[in-house]
């Protein structure tokens, strides 16, 4: 039996997608598209998607270290 696509469906995800979300619906649909391959089946809390979209906006304000500067921080 085929599957009907959900047309409201579509169109949220057509809304999202061209949106300031587009990237992290992007993550979660490759997520959800290869978990099957993935050893780690636990579900994406609400929390983990709040803590996803905080380190987002953190990064886009600039507020993140580069690899070199928290090697140096760490004397490493």
């Amino acid at each position: 039996m085929e599957k009907r696509i959900d047309k409201d469906l579509v169109g949220k995800f057509k809304a999202v997608v061209q949106g300031p979300d587009a990237d992290l619906l992007k993550e979660f649909l490759d997520m959800l598209y290869y978990r099957h391959e993935e050893h780690d089946r636990e579900p994406v809390t609400a929390e983990d998607w709040a803590a996803i979209r905080q380190g987002r906006e953190a990064i886009r304000r600039g507020e993140f270290f580069t690899l070199e500067e928290l090697e140096k921080e760490l004397g490493l």
